[in-house]
């Protein structure tokens, strides 16, 4: 994985600040449950293949059956990448007989997904 953090050489050293011109923010009003919620979300995206998945399911609902023959995965590693997915609150399911289709949960997940991968293509 390729390391993006700066180097030290490549970062201008900057003038060290006194703390006492600055006073503290305040804190933030977001609940801390948002952060932790959050974190949870950002881990699921961060594998490739779930990313894939949602994109997948950004163009449309779709069968557990079909999303693993799409990938040529097995029908339990989709489901148990689907599951997780489910778990964080990413997709939403339904199930119509035999089969269980499965779609991004809201809008919300749409815009995280198209943003991410419309960012990395900046």
């Amino acid at each position: 994985m390729e390391d993006l953090r700066p180097h030290a050489r490549d970062v201008p050293a900057a003038p060290e600040c006194d703390p006492h011109d600055h006073s503290a923010r305040p804190r933030t009003p977001v609940p801390e449950r948002a952060f932790s919620g959050a974190v949870r979300l950002f881990r699921a995206l961060g594998d490739e293949q779930r990313l894939r998945t949602l994109e997948l399911l950004e163009r449309g609902e779709a069968c557990v059956s079909e999303i693993a023959a799409t990938f040529d995965e097995p029908l339990s590693t989709v489901s148990h990448r689907l599951r997780l997915l489910e778990g964080v609150g990413l997709v939403a399911r339904r199930r119509d007989g035999r089969h269980v289709y499965y779609a991004l949960a809201d809008d919300h997940v749409r815009h995280l997904v198209r943003d991410a991968l419309d960012h990395a293509l900046e």
